[in-house]
């Protein structure tokens, strides 16, 4: 009789440990959940996959090997340990794949305008404002001088006297201050506005305008140098604050 119930009580040490169980798991890359992970027991052919945080659940029992697929990440196999299968839960790191490319070889001979002698190489590119200027013609004095002499072109004077010449720098000028303006709007975002210079939100585009009519800081702003453009738009920033107070 005592043989008989050790070796129940052995059997059923033996059906607990190998009882199968669920068990919650995280599948983790580059310190985040994952999505859409294939998660199979190898054992029992079970599948499951990982949600948009990486957390799946899958019945197990201790031992079992758990295979981890998905695209663009290396494939892993998992052997349930007996702390995991105690505690019911796991965690496992992926790693992206690294996927080998083939040579490249760039081709620079991109060819061009300059290298097929259309135009000479180096020339001055215009702006659609700066070709409709200069095709109309910047009238001077000299245009009259030459005029008598029946040297000059028609189209500075004519242009002159149209007032197209002064409308087309108008334009010019116009145009330079929106490529101004669009150049600060992508140097510094409203926070920068908002945190280092204290402009209010509603103010920011006035700012931009602001600064533009500077010279100084156009001048900071066109070479590329950061530090003194950020020094003058503070230096500016004070004294547009102190406008709009006083005008308040």
């Amino acid at each position: 009789m005592t043989l008989f119930f050790q070796l129940a009580i052995l059997n059923i040490a033996k059906g607990q440990q190998q009882k199968e169980i669920m068990i919650s798991g995280t599948v983790i890359l580059n310190n985040k959940g994952i999505e859409g992970v294939l998660i199979k027991n190898e054992s029992s052919n079970k599948t499951t996959n990982s949600d948009a945080d990486g957390h799946f659940t899958i019945k197990c029992q201790l031992g079992d090997i758990l295979h981890f697929s998905s695209i663009n990440v290396e494939t892993k196999r998992k052997k349930i340990t007996k702390t995991e299968y105690q505690s019911t839960t796991l965690s496992v790191t992926l790693s992206s794949k690294t996927i080998d490319l083939n040579e490249v070889i760039i081709n620079t001979n991109t060819i061009t305008a300059e290298k097929i002698g259309i135009i000479p190489e180096n020339q001055k590119k215009y702006t659609p404002a700066e070709r409709r200027l200069k095709t109309a013609g910047d009238f001077k004095p000299t245009h009259l001088l030459s005029l008598l002499g029946g040297s000059s072109p028609l189209d500075p004077i004519i242009n002159k006297i149209s007032g197209r010449t002064k409308r087309l720098k108008k334009e010019l000028e116009i145009e330079k201050k929106e490529r101004l303006l669009e150049r600060l709007k992508t140097l510094y975002k409203d926070d920068f506005y908002v945190m280092n210079l204290k402009i209010p939100k509603t103010y920011i585009n006035s700012f931009r305008y602001f600064c533009i009519e500077n010279q100084y800081l156009v001048s900071y702003l066109t070479s590329g140098n950061k530090q003194l453009l950020e020094l003058s738009m503070s230096e500016l920033a004070i004294t547009f604050n102190n406008n709009m107070s006083s005008e308040e």
